[in-house]
């Protein structure tokens, strides 16, 4: 693909990546926060419409008056829970190889450039803590190149690495299966719109 500079392009997208996996890491605390004493004054649907509203605005949440209390969150704040930032963002990057997909009016990305960007990602912090993300960067490359489908993006891996090593979050309790429950549908919704986001940012930065 064609760009007027490749490394603003690319600075670009890696950095929205980042953003998303900061975006979903805060709203995955907000959405813990607000099930406890708030839980039946704050509907969870606000907390997914501003999320989802701009996946590159890290602060959203703040916005709305909310504000994260260490007490209500303190199962998350602990370095266990921490690691799952990095993960996040990783998770992403690994399926950048699915930009491929995207044709836009300046071609489309090749392998190259499509590593450059991952590499610019890991750079930045991204890591898989204990290999919990099963994908691999190499092996969505070669499904994208086969014409397979990807595998559906989910919320196996984290709620996998919340058993594992954050059992506050683990136990079975109304607030921990509120989070849980809520992560299957956003982590989702969060990557159909990064998905959405990247592909936007592409025909722009094409056209540059």
């Amino acid at each position: 693909m064609d760009f007027l500079s490749e490394r603003t392009a690319f600075t670009t997208i890696s950095e929205t990546v980042v953003k998303a996996g900061v975006s979903l890491f805060n709203a995955m605390k907000y959405i813990y926060m607000v099930s406890d004493k708030d839980f039946y004054n704050i509907n969870i649907r606000d907390i997914f419409r501003i999320a989802l509203n701009d996946i590159t605005d890290t602060a959203c949440l703040y916005n709305t008056g909310i504000k994260l209390d260490k007490e209500r969150c303190a199962a998350m704040n602990t370095p266990e829970y921490e690691r799952v930032l990095p993960l996040m963002v990783y998770s992403f990057a690994v399926r950048l190889p699915a930009l491929r997909y995207v044709k836009t009016s300046g071609g489309v990305l090749n392998d190259k450039q499509i590593k450059t960007i991952y590499d610019m990602v890991i750079s930045k912090g991204a890591g898989n803590f204990e290999n919990v993300i099963p994908d691999d960067f190499e092996d969505i490359r070669r499904l994208v190149k086969s014409g397979r489908s990807l595998p559906a993006y989910d919320a196996e891996w984290y709620k996998g690495y919340i058993y594992a090593y954050v059992p506050g979050l683990a136990a079975v309790n109304n607030r921990n299966v509120f989070l849980l429950g809520s992560a299957d549908i956003l982590f989702t919704l969060f990557y159909n719109s990064l998905e959405e986001e990247l592909a936007n940012q592409l025909e722009e930065l094409s056209q540059s």
